[in-house]
């Protein structure tokens, strides 16, 4: 009970934990993991292997286990030496144990000794040809080396960048393409960054509660923690529901949080476009959405914190996104007894060359209105399969759009959603929605 790296964790999960509190370049062995945290070598072991494939650790011939950058912990502008050696089809020739390091910048050899020291600092990347001296520079400075146009390197180097436990990769190509081949893999990074995803913004250091908690259990963390909403997770560290301060109003002390916290959770993936859970966090009135990996928690993430990513992005002009989210960006959700009506006006970036709101458009407001009546009605998350849309009149720019839809059919695997477009009472569209259900 309490932060996840707190109580309530399993041995496998500690020395996971434990792995991630490593230093990059750290070597880890299954004994040392058993006797430092008191386990067995086969949960040790276990344990070392999911590290691995998370992409915590990797097992290197000769050297052993060492903890290295994953992903997750990276920015988007960074690559690491193991990464700039594949980019630029290189051959490393020293000092494999520390490829998980990222350079402190990167270095073309093409000055004069004097000046070069002004960009060489630490686990810099030089970039330098057939030049030993600037090389024996850099080794002084603790910097790695890509030796390009497949020159052969000296072994007085080699020796030294082995001693100093440096880098050095030998390149086929010369300085300029090798430059150039790094140049466009960090722009395709920032193009793939573009979309903000909900593992980008969520908070990994959660408070949860046990499965086996009381009411009193929540009582105490509150007061601990000032928070009021907690996931309750079960001894595996999955999302069995969410327990609010509404939850435990009025229940008695000692009664079990499983009778109280509500089981029907909205959870989404890392890997959820944050756009898209803003707007269904408007839609179905949640404060706290927990993060799942393979159905175990990772994380969460609160209004507060999609408010905040959204004021700092706008600060970003290099953000991007997607077509459906520009489109249904100025429309709201109000109820409607029948099931749900949305409101917004056709603007310029949604219509077509002949002035009026392109097919495309229409088709994309229709499946947003069936999946959140979807959600709304029976808490369903669906797959469009099948659109049959009638286009009675045309929307004109600056026509404000009502947007009714309803679920007529539901079945285990399938429902279906009628959809009406008017504007000012007439109607401009109809539509059936086909959608495969996806979750309950």
């Amino acid at each position: 009970m309490g932060v996840i790296a707190e109580q309530g964790v399993t041995k496998h999960e500690l020395i996971i934990r434990y792995i991630k509190a490593l230093e990059v370049g750290a070597k880890i062995s299954v004994r040392q993991i058993a006797k430092e945290l008191d386990v067995s070598e086969g949960t040790a072991y276990r344990a070392i292997k999911e590290a691995e494939a998370q992409g915590l650790v990797s097992s290197i011939p000769k050297v052993g286990t060492i903890r290295i950058e994953s992903e997750e912990e990276k920015g988007i502008e960074d690559l690491t030496l193991r990464e700039v050696a594949k980019i630029i089809e290189g051959e490393v020739l020293t000092s494999r144990g520390n490829l998980g390091l990222s350079p402190a910048n990167f270095v073309i050899g093409s000055y004069s000794p004097e000046i070069l020291k002004k960009f060489l600092v630490k686990n810099s990347l030089l970039f330098v040809g057939n030049q030993p001296e600037l090389q024996k520079l850099a080794l002084e400075v603790g910097a790695h080396l890509v030796v390009t146009a497949a020159l052969k390197v000296p072994i007085e180097i080699m020796r030294k960048a082995q001693k100093k436990k440096l880098n050095v990769i030998s390149c086929s190509y010369d300085t300029f393409e090798a430059v150039s081949m790094l140049n466009r893999a960090v722009y395709d990074r920032l193009k793939e960054k573009e979309l903000i995803y909900v593992g980008d913004i969520m908070v990994r250091d959660v408070f949860y509660l046990p499965s086996e908690a009381v009411v009193d259990d929540w009582h105490k963390m509150a007061e601990k923690t000032g928070h009021s909403r907690f996931p309750v997770l079960d001894k595996n560290m999955m999302v069995v529901g969410m327990v609010t301060a509404v939850d435990v109003a009025g229940a008695e002390r000692e009664a079990s949080i499983l009778s109280v916290m509500t089981k029907d959770v909205l959870m989404v993936e890392p890997r959820t476009l944050l756009t898209h859970l803003s707007r269904v966090l408007v839609w179905e009135g949640f404060e706290l959405v927990p993060i799942v990996k393979g159905k175990k928690l990772v994380g969460v993430v609160s209004r507060q914190d999609i408010l905040a990513a959204f004021q700092q992005t706008q600060k970003q002009p290099h953000v991007g996104e997607t077509v459906d989210n520009l489109v249904m960006s100025g429309f709201k959700l109000t109820d409607w007894k029948e099931g749900i009506k949305l409101t917004g006006e056709i603007s310029e970036f949604m219509i077509d060359e002949d002035g009026t709101a392109s097919p495309g458009t229409l088709v994309t407001i229709i499946s947003t209105a069936a999946y959140i009546a979807a959600r709304k009605q029976y808490r369903l998350d669906t797959l469009v399969q099948n659109l049959s849309l009638q286009h009675v009149h045309p929307f004109a720019v600056g026509d404000v759009a009502e947007v009714y839809a309803q679920i007529v059919h539901l079945e285990k695997k399938f429902c279906l959603a009628d959809v009406g477009i008017y504007c000012q009472e007439k109607l401009k569209a109809k539509a059936l929605v086909s959608a495969r259900i996806v979750k309950k």
